[in-house]
């Protein structure tokens, strides 16, 4: 009588799902990054007194 190799595969499935754990968290910090620096750079443009959609353009050509 043989005898089969223990499964693994509740580790690896827990290691499966803390790595897509770690990804999502990591996405949403660098969403939240991005936003930050969107709004530092708006504040930045107004306190320049520039409007956001004239990117600094006469429209000379």
């Amino acid at each position: 009588m043989t005898e089969l190799p223990p499964t693994n595969l509740p580790y690896l499935f827990a290691a499966f799902a803390v790595v897509w754990v770690v990804f999502f968290i990591y996405a949403a910090y660098m969403s939240w990054r991005r936003q930050s620096a969107q709004r530092e750079l708006d504040e930045m443009r107004e306190s320049n007194g520039q409007e956001s959609g004239s990117g600094g353009n006469d429209g000379g050509g």
